[in-house]
Formats: structure tokens, C-alpha cells, sequence
């Protein structure tokens, strides 16, 4: 029987970790995302501030605007500092209203979001009984 050299066994440690390190730098370079035109697309968070609260987008079902509440601003938004084009560079203002039956503390609507959208308060409780019904659909 012959005994692999320590070399062989180092050398061959250093091939699987320059495989593994590849290959992770190759998936993350990969991980962003782009639209039809193969152009990069945001990926800064859907959020909105109303308040003194952070709300976060989220999709649901079934829901009915509410009263205007007022102003709300959605935060200025470069997820790409160095592509000569700063994105979103000032906060947007924009109109919130309440969602029936819910406490505006706990979600509200945009004027400006698709009508399948609702912003969560991101210290409230996604699990409460009326945010679940919203986001479940009936």
C-alpha cells in the first residue's frame, strides 16, 4: 500500500476550495436581478414610512382602501452607488390610506402601489388574525 504524499492531500484540499470559492463567487454575482431588457433591476426594499413607522410591501388579497390618512415617503433608494445613475436619490412622498377593518399602526395602502399590495408596520405581528386573512385571502 502506498501512502499519499502530504502535497498530494494539500494539493488536493486547495483544488476543492478554489472549486468551492468559484463557485460562490459565480452565485453571487449571478443573484442579482434584471429585467426583460437584461437591465438591472432595484433590489431595495419595498418600503414606506408613515408616521415615525417603517412599513414594508407585501402582497394580498381581498382588501378595501380606507380613508385618506395623508402623507407617507417612500425612502430614497441607490442600490448601485457606483453605475453613474443614483436611482432614487431623494424620498418620495406619496398618499396613504387606511385598510377596512385594520389599524393603520398595523398596515396601510398606497395610492401609488398596485392594488394587490399592502404595507405592513414592521414591528407588528404578521401573524395577527386580520394581516393573515389579508395576506391568505379570503
Amino acid at each position: 500500500m502506498m501512502a499519499a504524499h502530504p502535497f498530494v492531500r494539500a494539493g488536493s484540499a486547495w483544488a476543492l476550495l478554489t472549486v468551492v470559492l468559484v463557485t460562490t463567487s459565480v452565485a453571487c454575482t449571478a443573484s442579482g436581478t434584471s429585467d426583460d431588457d437584461g437591465d438591472s433591476a432595484s433590489s431595495c426594499a419595498y418600503r414606506v414610512e408613515y408616521e415615525n413607522r417603517t412599513y414594508t410591501g407585501a402582497e394580498a388579497k381581498g382588501f378595501a382602501p380606507g380613508d385618506k390618512l395623508g402623507t407617507a415617503t417612500l425612502p430614497a433608494c441607490d442600490d448601485t452607488p457606483d453605475d453613474d445613475n443614483d436611482g432614487q436619490a431623494t424620498p418620495t412622498s406619496t398618499t396613504a390610506y387606511a385598510i377596512k377593518g385594520v389599524d393603520p399602526g398595523i398596515a396601510i395602502a398606497l395610492k401609488e402601489s398596485s392594488d394587490d399590495v399592502i404595507f405592513i408596520n414592521l414591528d407588528s405581528d404578521t401573524e395577527l388574525p386580520e394581516i393573515k386573512k389579508l395576506i391568505q385571502g379570503p
